[in-house]
């Protein structure tokens, strides 16, 4: 191995690439990278100066399902309960719509909960 290495030494193009290497690496340690200016980022990203302290956000309650109701006369209907939460999903005709898709997710949600077999399912403690 180490002849190997001594032969390829005396090749031109490695004593190219070595002086390329050290020079590189020379320059990196005498001309450091010019710094990312971070005003501009900040302003860019629409975020607060370094070191400034942030507050604490509200909290958020997404749509929940709130409870259901089971019908005797047919135990496969359900009637869900949904509150909105904090989304404002609620009044008026857009946001109904946007309301009963949001709704749907969830009850799908549920449902698939429920085919899981439990075997299959892993909770963390």
């Amino acid at each position: 191995m180490i002849t190997y290495i001594e032969k390829r030494r005396k090749n031109l193009l490695c004593r190219i690439l070595s002086v390329f290497i050290c020079w590189a690496f020379i320059a990196s340690t005498i001309m450091p990278l010019p710094k990312a200016e971070a005003q501009s980022v900040n302003t860019v990203l629409n975020l607060p100066a370094p070191g400034t302290m942030m507050g604490i956000t509200p909290t958020f309650n997404p749509a929940m399902i709130k409870g259901m109701t089971i019908h005797l006369e047919n135990p496969l209907q359900f009637d869900f309960i949904v509150g909105t939460g904090d989304t404002g999903l609620e009044g008026e005709a857009l946001k109904d719509e946007a309301l009963k898709d949001e709704a749907q997710k969830l009850i799908k949600y549920f449902m698939a909960a429920l085919t899981v077999p439990e075997e299959d399912m892993w909770v963390t403690h």
